[in-house]
Order: structure tokens, then C-alpha cells, then sequence
């Protein structure tokens, strides 16, 4: 008798369990492709044989047929499945870092070597990429022979990679339906009762049912998933008597803040249910269960002196003139991204994580789109020495694809489908392409005959050739008559090159013409001399910030920067505030601000000479020794902040220029910004 693999025993026992179910069920369940299913299928029916059944595929829909007598000998036959043996290698990988970062003894290799039903070597390659995983967030994997494997970090950091890999082991809607108890899955409730133990699963659904019933009153699915994820890990590490460590002055203000009174109920809830924890726990739990993040004054956040409406306007138009086209009339896109902007620089600031469970799907499938936003974001963002992670990136392109989207929806086009395989072939077609192409706001079926008058058509879409060069006709697209993904994709690229080179109210080209070019670029070398014949680069001795923060302020006062150093200084102060002025690992901090005060721009470097500790991302403090500052004018020409934000930039990426600001002359900075400047 052939034996069964796992993935086999597994749809068996599925199909007898469960009863008839279609590819895509059986795909969710197993993680592996449809192909894969049907080869494990074929090769299940071998074995079935024996017992005179067989799984048979009816409308996509698999069942198994068999008396009720050989589908119970089959099910004794086939046994307990090992769970481990059944998950992708990515799966492993996260099962295996939870356990890990969970755990307070050292895991041994040979444990995870027969869970998941494979050999140590195998394990080693794992733990390989989960070494350079947990680098990248401020983690260290430690393996010692004998002793076992375990990880190095702060309890914040771990916290963070634990909510990071449960989002990321399986969809969230299956994980939904397991949270909300819609529907029983046995494998994705062993895996959360394997990783925090069944008693604090069912403790943290009760919890959250209450919290959620009776304080936050959370719709929304993901921010409720969060929450459970939150609590769950509390629970979780108070048993293990783990506690996160957070600085007193921020335990303090964010108890203390009435924004975070919520919490104290949350406490009693907790309590209630044999669970107390500390300040800390609190205060870092209160972060991540406040919906709605504040760290404006009124609508607007004053220390950088533009509002959340102005900043969006901003981006948008970055976005435009990176695209070629015009979606800075889309008031929607407008509220969108200042609702989400307000909540993206307040994780940003407080260290928060940010999560985007689609970002590897934005990435591969709107990459153009995602570089355009990217870009943009990097170019308005640094300005403001805001750093934004690509999960955010992912947030924002999706805004502005939707603007997009609604772009093509408002402008309608009008195609003719010619299709000599029956009237019937072309009315499927057409309506495929109405359900795939919303744009299109009339198709009308016609002959090969009619092509020569189809002038009235923005397309004509057909199943056959209609002239011996077809690609002479650019309006012309020919396509299968089941219009596969290659034919979408050909139709969409005509339709976005008609949609963003016809001059309309919806879509206005930025292509500039040269002599606007050489203007632009004369203006940019004038603003930039302009700039740089200020530039001064100082020695000093301070104490602490606000000390620095005086003798900048008194210094381009008495150089005829500004007219009011008094501003200047409540300015800078109140950027600094906000944290996130350090340059992280590179004992750099940017001070900037933008006044009427300002008689022209400015550009300073200042050393220290005794380094001075300065709050870096998160509850993180550094060491800065060098202090870049620039200021400009409040209504400043455009040319001028694209060049201090190309500066900003590169003090992110840019080694050399880090180094130069440290060490170099006045004329090797101003050749290193140059240099920079030039190369955009």
C-alpha cells in the first residue's frame, strides 16, 4: 500500500471531516498552490483505491466517495497529523522565531528538527535567516552548542517582532474568523494555542469582548485583531513575570494625559479577570490601544509650522508632477491622507512599528506607483527629518491609487468589440471587459466590416486581425476570446497612456518644455550660491540642547539671518519636542524650522565640543557631536526647499556628506552639497 504524505493525509481527512470543498478552501488550508493540490490529489486516489473510494472534482469542488464504512477505516488508517510537518518554510520560520522570542529557556534545534519533521541541517538554514530577520530590529540570536538557541533584546523590541510575525503567518481574514469564533479552523487554533497556550488565548478573548463592549468600542476588524495580539502577549509575558521597561518621564505623561484615560479602565478589567500589571505595562499597552493618536495642537502641528492639510497638499502635489498628472483636486484624497498622516507621525515619533500586511503586494503590482509615492515622500518628508518606513509608503500609494482609480472611473471611454466567433463569444467579452475596465462606458459588438468607420471609438478590441499591421493602429488591441491577464494587461497600459496624455480637468501633464528647464535650473544655481555664501561652520561648548538652541538663535541674529531670535529659538524648541531631530547611529541631529523672521536661507553646521545626549526614535537616547541646521523663509520659493530637502535626504543615505559635516571645511561642504544637488 503507497503511503501518504502529510499534505495528502491532510486533504483526506479534510474532505471526510468537512465534506465537499472547492480549490480555493483547500489552497487557504494547506498554504501550497492549486497545482500542488491536484498533483497530492492524484496521488491520494492511488492509495484510495484500496478501499474503493476516490476524490472527485465536480465545478472546482472536491469530495470523496466511499461507503460511510470505508471512509471511517481511512480516517483510523490515516492517524494524527503532525501539525509542523504541514506549514510552508515560511511558516516554520515564524513558528519557530515565536517559540523562541517567547520562551525563557534556551530552545534546543533537535526539537523544531521533529516538529516540523525535518533534519538539523535544515534547521540551521532556517535559523540563518532568522538571524539577519531579528538584526534588523535590534535583536540578537544566540546559539550555543549544548546550551540551546535563544534571543538577546529588549522586551520592547521583542514585543514588536512577536505582533510583526502574527500578522504575517497566515491571512487576517482566516485569523478573523478564528477570533470572532465564525468559523473553526484546528490548525490555526493550534497554532495561537501553541504560541501563548490555550488558558491566555481564551483569558485574552473574554478580555478584549469586555474592553471592547464596554471602553473602546473598536469597529474596525484590524485594529480589533491588534488588540487581542496586545493583550494576548501581555497576559502572556505577566505569567512568564516579564515586563516591558519604559522611560519614567514618558510612563508618566502618557498616564497623566487625558487622552490615555482609558487605560485605568482597561486596568480594572484586567484585574478583574487575575491580571495586574504595572505603570509600564500600562502605559505601553495605552499606546497601542488608542485608536486615534494626537500630538497636534488644534489641527494642525504647530512645531513644524504647517498643518496636516498643508503637508498633504504638499505630498499630493509632489505626486502629481512625479506622475505626470493632476490629482490635487481630489478632496477625498485630501481628508484620506490628513486622517492618515496624523496617525503615521505620531508611531513615527513615539517609535511605534508600523504593519502593512499588503506591502509586499503594493510592492510587486503597482511598483511604479510605490516609487513615485516613495520619492515624493522622501523629498516633502525630510524636510521635516521624518523618515517614512516603506509599510507607510505602502499606506500612502494605496491613498493615491485610489484617486487614481476614481480618475479613470469619472472619465469614460467608449469601445467596440469585434468578434467573429459568434455573438454570443462577444457578448461574454464585452461583459468581462464592463466587470475589469469601469472606464469603459460603452461597448457596442460590431463586424470586421464596420472597423473602417469605428473613428467615433476611443478603442476597438478584437479577436482577430483586422489589418496586416495591426500595431499601426494604436487603438486598435487584439485580444483572446476568454481575454487572458496578458490581454487586461495590454488593454489598462492604452487606457492609462490615452487617460494621462489627453489634456482634460482630470488629467493635466507637468512634461516641461526645455527652455522651462534651463529656467528652472538657472534659478536653482542662483538660490543655491545665495545659500551657500552664508553657509558657517562653528565650533561651540554647550551644556544641553537648549543651550545649543540659544547660541544658534543668537548667532544668525547677529548675522542678519533673522530679525527675531526669540522666535527662532521657541521654534526650534518646539520642533525638538516632537523627538526624531537625531540622525540614528550617526550622532548627528537636524534642527530646522521655517519663519517670516528669516531674511534669506540658511545653512549651519555647528560641532560640539563636548558631545550632548539628545532623544533619538522611540524611548532612545544618543550622543550628537555635530548639529545640522537650516532654515528658511515661511513662504519660501519651491526650488529652494527641494534643495534643503535633497540636503536632508542625504543626510539619511549619504556616508561621505555625515563625514564631511563632522571633519570638512567650509569648501568641502559646500563641494560635497554641490555634489549632492547635482545629481537630481
Amino acid at each position: 500500500m503507497k503511503e501518504l504524505s502529510d499534505r495528502q493525509k491532510f486533504i483526506i481527512k479534510s474532505l471526510i471531516e468537512k465534506g465537499p470543498l472547492n480549490i480555493e478552501d483547500l489552497s487557504k488550508l494547506m498554504n501550497i498552490s492549486k497545482r500542488t493540490i491536484d498533483r497530492e490529489i492524484h496521488d491520494a486516489n492511488k492509495f484510495l483505491k484500496n478501499f474503493r473510494c476516490v476524490i472527485t472534482e465536480n465545478d472546482l469542488r472536491y469530495e470523496i466517495n466511499g461507503s460511510d464504512e470505508s471512509l471511517k477505516a481511512i480516517n483510523k488508517e490515516i492517524g494524527a497529523i503532525s501539525y509542523g510537518s504541514l506549514l510552508s518554510q515560511e511558516q516554520r520560520q515564524i513558528y519557530m522565531t515565536l517559540q523562541i522570542l517567547l520562551s525563557n529557556e534556551p530552545l534546543k534545534s533537535t526539537y523544531f528538527s521533529y516538529l516540523f519533521n525535518v533534519s538539523e541541517g535544515t534547521i540551521s538554514m532556517y535559523l540563518d535567516k532568522v538571524e539577519i530577520w531579528l538584526k534588523v530590529r535590534n535583536l540578537e540570536l544566540v546559539r550555543k552548542r549544548g546550551i540551546g538557541i535563544k534571543v538577546n533584546g529588549s522586551e520592547i523590541d521583542k514585543r514588536k517582532a512577536v505582533i510583526e510575525l502574527m500578522y504575517n503567518y497566515l491571512p487576517l481574514d482566516e485569523m478573523l474568523l478564528y477570533l470572532y469564533g465564525e468559523e473553526y479552523n484546528k490548525y490555526v487554533s493550534e497554532f495561537f494555542n501553541n504560541i501563548f497556550s490555550n488558558e491566555v488565548i481564551e483569558l485574552a478573548k473574554k478580555i478584549v469582548r469586555q474592553i471592547n463592549s464596554s471602553i473602546l468600542k473598536i469597529n474596525d476588524d484590524n485594529n480589533y485583531f491588534a488588540m487581542f495580539l496586545h493583550i494576548a502577549t501581555a497576559i502572556y509575558r505577566y505569567k512568564q513575570n516579564e515586563s516591558i521597561m519604559l522611560n519614567k518621564e514618558i510612563v508618566d505623561d502618557i498616564l497623566s494625559s487625558e487622552e490615555f484615560n482609558f487605560i485605568y479602565n482597561v486596568d480594572e478589567v484586567m484585574k478583574n479577570n487575575g491580571i495586574v500589571l504595572n505603570r509600564d505595562e500600562l502605559a505601553y499597552l495605552a499606546i497601542h490601544l488608542n485608536g486615534k493618536k494626537y500630538i497636534y495642537e488644534k489641527e494642525g502641528f504647530i512645531e513644524l509650522g504647517i498643518t496636516l492639510d498643508d503637508l498633504s497638499k504638499e505630498l499630493i502635489e509632489e505626486v502629481s508632477k512625479i506622475l505626470g498628472i493632476n490629482i490635487k483636486c481630489d478632496e477625498q484624497l485630501l481628508y484620506g491622507l490628513s486622517q492618515h498622516l496624523e496617525t503615521l507621525i505620531y508611531r513615527l515619533s513615539m517609535g511605534l512599528q508600523s504593519r502593512n500586511t499588503l506591502i509586499d503586494q503594493i510592492k510587486e503590482y503597482y511598483s511604479e506607483l510605490f516609487e513615485a509615492v516613495n520619492k515624493a515622500c522622501r523629498l516633502i518628508f525630510s524636510k521635516y527629518n521624518i523618515n517614512v518606513p516603506a509599510e507607510e509608503i505602502g499606506y500612502i500609494t494605496m491613498h493615491v491609487g485610489a484617486a487614481i482609480e476614481r480618475q479613470r472611473t469619472e472619465k469614460k471611454l467608449k469601445a467596440l468589440v469585434i468578434c467573429p466567433n459568434g455573438i454570443g463569444t462577444a457578448k461574454i467579452l464585452s461583459e468581462k471587459l464592463k466587470s475589469v475596465f469601469p472606464e469603459i462606458d460603452s461597448i457596442d459588438i460590431g463586424s470586421i466590416r464596420e472597423k473602417d468607420e469605428a473613428n467615433d471609438y476611443n478603442l476597438i478590441i478584437s479577436t482577430v486581425k483586422l489589418y496586416d499591421n495591426d500595431e499601426s493602429n494604436d487603438n486598435i488591441i487584439i485580444v483572446s476570446p476568454f481575454l487572458t491577464l496578458a490581454d487586461i494587461k495590454k488593454i489598462r497600459e492604452y487606457i492609462d497612456d490615452i487617460s494621462l496624455n489627453k489634456e482634460n480637468n482630470y488629467f493635466i501633464p507637468f512634461k516641461m518644455n526645455s527652455i522651462n528647464m534651463i529656467e528652472n535650473q538657472n534659478r536653482k544655481i542662483k538660490y543655491l550660491d545665495e545659500t551657500l555664501e552664508n553657509l558657517n561652520i562653528k565650533n561651540i561648548k554647550a551644556k544641553d540642547l537648549d543651550e545649543i538652541i540659544d547660541i544658534i538663535a543668537d548667532e544668525i541674529f547677529e548675522i542678519k539671518i533673522t530679525t527675531d531670535k526669540d522666535e527662532i529659538k521657541d521654534l526650534i524648541k518646539k520642533r525638538e519636542m516632537m523627538g526624531n531631530t537625531v540622525i540614528p547611529g550617526s550622532n548627528i541631529a537636524l534642527l530646522h524650522t521655517r519663519s517670516d523672521s528669516i531674511l534669506v536661507p540658511y545653512i549651519g553646521i555647528y560641532r560640539l565640543i563636548n558631545p550632548v545626549k539628545m532623544r533619538s526614535i522611540g524611548f532612545s537616547y544618543e550622543d550628537v557631536d555635530t548639529i545640522l541646521v537650516m532654515i528658511a523663509r515661511k513662504k519660501e520659493d519651491n526650488t529652494i526647499l527641494e534643495m534643503l530637502g535633497e540636503i536632508s535626504i542625504a543626510l539619511v543615505d549619504d556616508e561621505e556628506f555625515k563625514d564631511t559635516l563632522k571633519t570638512g571645511s567650509i569648501d568641502d561642504v559646500k563641494n560635497i552639497i554641490i555634489k549632492i544637488l547635482n545629481k537630481n
